[in-house]
């Protein structure tokens, strides 16, 4: 056995001096220091070498990598007369390592870290490295004689994206915004060189590190460094993750004081200092509301709003006992910005199309000019821990010149599946495009949809979108801000019911509002679910039957022969599928979910027309297109109340809902006289 641990001891001894072989006999001077193409590997290799030598987690690795990072940055940016610091020569290296005492190297080493937790006090608040003295020699050797000033910025990106994701991810996903959104954004908003330029949720910085590099790509004259100390500012909560975002822009040319680290709802000089450009992507989703009441009294949307008549909307004096950060943010982006200044912020869809929120949209539309929104698709965040569906909402601070038409698109194609990774654009034989440079080329729509919207802009036709892409008049905005609402096709079909003479779905019958009490009696009652209707006939087929204190608590209407009863919620809703259906005395007097709207009084046209133009695409289509939720999706009755019924001539109608009937009674008759034979046939099996 001690041959054993000699043997291994020798080893061990054998692998340091191959690694002190490697090292400089004197520290290095800054003209000696090399960029480098592949910084990703060389974060990754210090990463794993911590994770095997010194068995921390990934938050504890990351907060020391940071501190290495921030020295070795500072080291470069203050070395006296040439001669850098954060270095380790062979001599050292075997001082510190293999004969465990504590030499020059510490010496320096700690006295670096000095100067740079004095300069960046308020990010890292651990005075002492958690690093053993061997594993730190490993990293500053490892990083000595890479330059990080000279090292190019999409290098540096990529590099301190991969490595914040990797240890600051947390599984929600909750700092990070996917860089097509981020990019999209940008070029949109086209920030200029002299505009200032702020996110107040910045997390690891990725919208302010992609206005960088966007500016520096279209005003290549522009020197970096002065652009982000005067325009680019962020704000971040985290302080783990407001180091980072600091350490990002240092890589730019920062000096530390772009990123505030405080809670950015909370009033701030940046109130005073307005701004041009806002790019952001809030927290949102299962963050929890905000309930201090020192922060949500500074707020107009955190005070309880009455509805006026139209879309107009009213503030009271009484606070909420709590607001989402999302909506409590729109209102703050809108405070820092400048009148003319534009806005990009990734929000909700629920907060673009809720009737909950009316009041918010109210409040934005009085205050912003709506310049354009980008559907997300459904797993843009998936892969980041969330399949909360968003929007990409532009909008520019009033008082402006107001432009004539607002910009809709739906993005398809985010360049990657819902697992994260890269999906590349492919010919019909499945092989890949490549670039001039010979790279794949990512399948995404950010180049078209940036390129419809500057086109849109500067008062272009807008061509060759596939109807991924289209502009709407702003007159006929109302408080509805979601794409699919204003989809061309359905403004088309919603112009020819029209042209038929439609009236309102609320006009031509009555829309049962009160529910019935019947859970107290001590009775038996019929219940008719959603399931309970064939959408394709057009029938109640089954009804459940159960005391009434049994019912479930879905059941609200009592319904008579001669309604009709039509969903309003669940993913069948406005498809195929739609349950629709007419109560017969068979019927009578049972009880529904309340996901059905029950139709009472059928006046204003045919019944059995109105039942059959329940079924067809003309109803279905305004009724997605009024629709809201998508986890759940539904339909409000009001919205349902206005939904078109067109007025076809009286003997069309008849002729229609006579052969509706017919066929209604026949498949009726159908049913009963199925249901007949097969009890017949038990009673013969039997």
């Amino acid at each position: 056995m001690a041959n054993s641990c000699t043997d291994a001891n020798s080893l061990t001894e054998r692998l340091l001096f191959s690694e002190v072989a490697m090292l400089p006999i004197t520290l290095l001077r800054i003209e000696q220091l090399k960029p480098t193409s592949n910084l990703t590997a060389v974060f990754d290799e210090c990463h794993n070498y911590v994770y095997a030598n010194e068995g921390l987690l990934n938050d504890k690795i990351f907060n020391e990598m940071v501190k290495i990072l921030v020295m070795k940055l500072y080291d470069e940016e203050n070395c006296k007369d040439g001669v850098l610091r954060f270095g380790i020569t062979a001599e050292e290296y075997k001082d510190e390592v293999l004969g465990g005492s504590v030499g020059s190297f510490r010496r320096r080493i700690s006295g670096l870290f000095r100067e740079v937790r004095e300069k960046y006090a308020s990010f890292l608040v651990d005075n002492i490295f958690k690093l053993e003295a061997a594993t730190l020699a490993h990293l500053v050797s490892r990083l000595q004689s890479i330059s990080l000033t000279h090292t190019a910025g999409d290098v540096k990106g990529a590099a301190f994206q991969a490595f914040v994701s990797r240890h600051q991810r947390g599984g929600r996903g909750e700092f990070f915004t996917p860089h097509p959104v981020v990019k999209l954004a940008v070029k949109m908003i086209a920030p200029k060189p002299h505009e200032r330029v702020i996110d107040p949720a910045c997390g690891s910085g990725g919208f302010l590190i992609e206005t960088i590099g966007y500016v520096q790509r279209e005003y290549p004259d522009v020197e970096t460094g002065r652009y982000v100390r005067s325009c680019i500012r962020g704000i971040e909560f985290n302080p783990d993750i407001a180091v980072a975002a600091m350490l990002r822009l240092a890589f730019e040319g920062g000096d530390g004081d772009e990123i505030l680290c405080r809670n950015a709802l909370v009033e701030g000089g940046e109130e005073r200092e307005l701004f041009d450009v806002v790019l952001t992507n809030p927290p949102f989703g299962s963050k929890g509301k905000i309930g201090d009441r020192e922060i949500l009294s500074r707020y107009v949307l955190a005070r309880k709003w009455k509805k006026m008549d139209g879309d107009r909307w009213t503030s009271t004096q009484a606070i909420v006992k709590g607001q989402s950060p999302d909506i409590l943010f729109i209102e703050k982006c809108l405070r820092i910005l400048r009148p003319g200044g534009r806005m990009a912020v990734v929000l909700p869809d629920g907060l673009l199309q809720n009737t909950s929120s009316d009041y918010v949209r109210s409040w934005m539309r009085s205050e912003a000019e709506v310049l354009g929104v980008v559907s997300l698709p459904q797993e843009t965040f998936i892969p980041y821990g969330t399949g909360i569906k968003t929007s990409l909402l532009l909008l520019r601070k009033k008082p402006t010149e107001s432009a004539t038409f607002c910009f809709m698109a739906r993005m398809k194609r985010m360049g990657y599946d819902v697992k994260g990774q890269t999906v590349y654009k492919r010919n019909e034989k499945g092989e890949p495009f490549l670039d001039k440079e010979g790279n794949r080329i990512v399948d995404d729509d950010v180049s078209l949809i940036a390129s419809s919207y500057e086109a849109l802009m500067n008062g272009e036709k807008l061509e060759g979108t596939n109807g991924s892409v289209y502009r709407v008049k702003k007159d006929l905005l109302n408080l509805r801000l979601d794409v699919e609402h204003y989809d061309p096709d359905d403004q088309s079909l919603i112009l020819h019911v029209k042209s038929l003479g439609a009236k309102q779905l609320g006009e031509v019958a009555e829309i049962v509002k009160s529910p019935v009490c019947f859970r107290r009696m001590d009775q038996e009652i019929r219940y008719i679910a959603i399931s309970d209707v064939d959408a394709r006939t057009m029938q109640v087929v089954s009804q459940q039957s159960m005391r009434a204190h049994e019912a479930p608590s879905r059941a609200t209407y009592q319904v008579f022969t001669g309604d009709i009863i039509t969903a309003v919620s669940g993913a069948s809703t406005g498809t195929a599928r739609h349950a629709t259906a007419l109560i017969t005395e068979d019927e009578d007097g049972a009880i529904c979910s309340n996901g059905f709207v029950v139709l009472r009084r059928v006046t204003g046209v045919e019944p059995y027309f109105l039942l059959a133009y329940m079924r067809t695409e003309h109803y279905l289509r305004q009724v997605r297109r009024l629709m809201t939720g998508h986890a759940i999706p539904c339909i409000s009755m009001n919205d349902l109340s206005r939904v078109l019924v067109p007025v076809l001539p009286r003997k069309k109608q008849e002729e229609i809902a006579q052969r509706i009937e017919e066929i209604y009674y026949m498949l009726k008759d159908a049913r009963e006289a199925t249901v007949a034979i097969i009890a017949e046939t038990e009673q013969v099996l039997t």
